[in-house]
Order: C-alpha cells, then structure tokens, then sequence
C-alpha cells in the first residue's frame, strides 16, 4: 500500500474544498511561511475556511506583511483547493487530538477494500509525516454487498436490499447474524433466501438458549453448584468443551475472524449441545429427582454454558444476548454489555480425547439405530436395545468399560456390552454393533423399556428409577 504508491499531487481544481494556504507574489514567487500558515489557520479558526473565498488575499494575509518579490504590496492567493484524501487523511489529527474524550492512535481503521488506495494510504502517510507513527493499530477493509448472484445492486436490475428493510422485517439481529457469516474480506452476496437461512440458524440459536434458560430456573449457581471434581465425567467433557469453544471464540474476536465464530457456534450448538447433550439431557433434567446429584452435576455445567455463550454471543446478537440475561437467574451484572468476556481456561486434553472417541462411538450406534428404524425393528430410538462388541478395528468392551449409564448417553432402554458378537453384527469403525427391539414393557413415565415395572400411587408402570423418584414426591 505504501511501498507501491507514487508521487501523490496533494492539489485539485475544484470551485470549493479545503483551500491551500499558498500565496503568490507580484513575481510569481510562492509565499508560503510559518507565519502565513499559522495567520490563515487562526482565520479559519475563527470564522470557517469559507473566508479564503471571501476575502482578498491581502485580507488574508497578517496584517503589515511584506514581501520582496510584491514591491507594490499587491499578492493573489492559491485558487487549486487540497485533494480531499488529504483532507479525510489528516482526521486523526483534526478528530483523535482534539476530542479529550478519544487516544491517538485509533484502535482500528475500517472501510471498503478501494480505500487502500484512498483514505488507509493518506492517512498513514500524513501520520508517519507529521508524527512518525501509524494512526491506526489495526486496518481492516472489507468487500462489497452486492445481490444473490454476485452481481452489483441496481435499481434498475430491482435488486437492491434495503439495510432499514431488512432490519424492520426480521430484526438487527438477523443483519448482524447475516454478516458475520460472510467472509467480509471478498465481495459478499444477500439475498432474501440467504437472509431466509440466517433466519433459521438465529432460530436454532434461540430456542437452544431458551432450552437452557427453561432448564435452570430451579437452580441457584450460589447453593446448588458441583464442585469440578464432582461433576459426571459427562458434564466434566462439556465443561471442557466450552472452554474450548470459549478460547477459540476469543482468539476468532482479536483477530476480526467473525465467519469462524459463526461456524463454531453453530458447531457447537448443533453437534455437541442439540445432537448430544441437552438431548441425552431431557432424561436427566426432567426425570431424575429435582436435587439429585446427576441433575445438578448437569445444572452447574448448562448454567455455564448458557451464561458463557450468553457473554459470547453478545458482539453479533446484541438483542438477543440482552434478553437472555434478562431472564438468566442471579446473574449479577444488570446487562450482558456490562460483563466481562469468559476467561480462557486450560482444558483437560485427555478427557476431550477420551470423549471424542467416545462420540464417534456413537456416531456408529446412531447409524444402526437408523438402519434398524428403516427395517422396523424399532420405532424410536428408546425402543432399542444395543449390543457392543470389540472388532479388529477397535476394542470396544475395554474402551467402553469407563462409562456409566450408556443407555442414557445413547438415549435407548438398554445396552450391553461384550466382547465378541456373532455374524449377525455388523461391523462399524469403533465395534460390531447389534439393534433388537428392548426387553420388558415401557415406563408410563420416562419411556424407558425395563423388566421390573411396578406401581406407585395411581401410576401402574414405573421403572426402579421412576418409582423411587414418585415415591419421594408423595
């Protein structure tokens, strides 16, 4: 940008602009002094540049002033004005250095990517001429907004999306959404059907986040929090998860990388939180007991989550992420705005390892559980039973031997694990897998299929668990 650039001829022949402080005398020798400068400045000052077209140049000049070259006292002053990206350029003097309230150097520059050649180079060179020093500690430029098919926006093509429109229709936060999914650095496309899928993904986001609100408000962080060390190895991964999530977020916002936040956030809302946890979730946070230890261990983790992500998503979603802390229970800033962004935390690498094996596990299980569902062996997936066995791919029984409670993290009735399965498995990446239709009859009150029914009160069919839990009630 500056290397590259030539001579730049800072005059333009214009009626009116910022004029050039330049004088000519009687012998055509240019006058341009310290003292006429500051004289003209102090004019300007006083009643506005417009008064170097008012007045005559020996009106403008201080009052006395004498030259060699005019022995009859007349001068003419400079008719060229200054080329405006002088003028734009030189704004971290007229704007940074006058308001007490602003620092020198701006934090950041940013316009289209043609301003390279404008306002960035002019800014920078009157900068470094005057003081040595960049004006800016970051620049960036962006593209431009042109329709769904990449071409530029006409009136006369009917192809303009109108800002205000857009933001009337469907709300700021879709506009910030839409633009933080763009990769700002080249040209950019919206379209109604592009604004249409970032509607659908700011709806995921939402009722994710209300999910998580609907599942706390029985939970106090101050009282009913798990210690780290107590939590289930499964809130501990998602604990581990989120800070993950946390670190790269924050390092994507230093570095202005908006469209990988909105790749990682959907990520993470769609594959760990929808696909996994919160679904795995609903078994725990509305059927176990209300002060249980599992179901608390999972409150501690989803409070975090949800006011994390709360902090996290507040740059783009500014709306959004105010109305959830609205209604966030004893949070104690009174707006998101006003908090600090989550710390990054180091992660438990061997746990996340552990787990992501794990959920390729279950990506397997899933796929057999969609395979039996197409052959009518079950209907949903809490119909199922599941056999797991080693394979010459991965051993299975040993790996699985860590993990409590696999019919709740695969979301069926039963699972078993062995070491060898007959012909009749099929062979997966991470073990032979079997789907039959589950054992015994299903609970009336959380659908999972056991042998031991019994009854309490006026419920007939209740699992061990279930009963216990209606028990305490009554």
């Amino acid at each position: 940008m500056v290397r590259d650039r030539g001579e730049w001829v800072i005059s333009r022949q214009r009626v009116w602009g910022v004029p050039l402080p330049v004088f000519y005398a009687e012998n055509g020798e240019i006058i341009m002094t310290k003292e006429t400068v500051n004289h003209v400045a102090d004019l300007f000052a006083e009643h506005g540049s417009n008064i170097w077209f008012e007045r005559e140049a020996i009106d403008l000049l201080p009052e006395g002033f004498t030259h060699p070259g005019s022995p009859n006292g007349t001068f003419t002053k400079e008719t060229d004005i200054m080329d405006v990206w002088f003028d734009s350029g030189s704004s971290h003097r007229g704007v940074l250095e006058t308001r007490p309230e602003l620092s020198f150097p701006a934090d950041m520059y940013l316009e289209g990517s043609d301003q390279y050649r404008g306002w960035f180079n002019s800014s920078i060179t009157t900068s470094v001429a005057t003081r040595g020093v960049s004006p800016y500690k970051f620049l960036l430029s962006h593209g431009f907004v042109m329709d769904g098919e990449g071409k530029k926006m006409s009136k006369s093509l009917g192809n303009v999306i109108v800002p205000d429109q857009v933001v009337k229709q469907k709300g700021a936060d879709i506009a910030r959404l839409w633009v933080s999914s763009t990769d700002y650095l080249a040209d950019v496309r919206i379209s109604d059907e592009i604004l249409k899928q970032t509607s659908d993904v700011y709806r995921k986001i939402r009722n994710t986040l209300r999910f998580m609100l609907g599942n706390i408000n029985d939970f106090n962080p101050d009282t009913d929090s798990v210690p780290e060390s107590e939590l289930l190895e499964v809130d501990r991964y998602l604990l581990n998860r989120l800070r993950e999530f946390t670190a790269s977020t924050i390092n994507n916002y230093e570095n202005f990388d908006y469209l990988n936040i909105y790749q990682e956030v959907q990520n993470f809302i769609n594959v760990e939180l929808s696909n996994f946890y919160l679904d795995y979730g609903k078994d725990i946070l509305y059927i176990e007991q209300r002060d249980s230890h599992i179901r608390r261990s999972m409150q501690t983790v989803l409070y975090q989550i949800l006011v994390d992500m709360t902090k996290l998503l507040a740059p783009i979603l500014v709306h959004t992420a105010e109305e959830v802390w609205s209604h966030t229970p004893h949070v104690k800033e009174e707006s998101v705005h006003l908090a600090d962004m989550p710390k990054v935390v180091e992660v438990d690498q061997a746990l996340l390892d552990k787990w992501r094996t794990f959920m390729n596990l279950r990506d397997d299980v899933n796929r057999a559980l969609e395979t039996a569902r197409n052959e009518k062996v079950i209907g949903k997936s809490l119909e199922a039973k599941v056999t797991i066995a080693s394979n010459d791919k991965f051993n299975a029984s040993e790996f699985l031997t860590s993990f409590d409670a696999l019919h709740q993290l695969f979301i069926v009735s039963q699972v078993k694990v062995v070491d060898k399965l007959d012909d009749q498995a099929t062979a997966y990446e991470h073990g032979d897998i079997v789907i039959e239709h589950a054992d015994g009859e299903k609970c009336e009150r959380c659908w999972n299929y056991s042998e031991d029914l019994g009854a309490v009160d006026e419920l007939t069919h209740l699992c061990p668990r279930c009963q216990q839990v209606v028990k305490s009630l009554v």
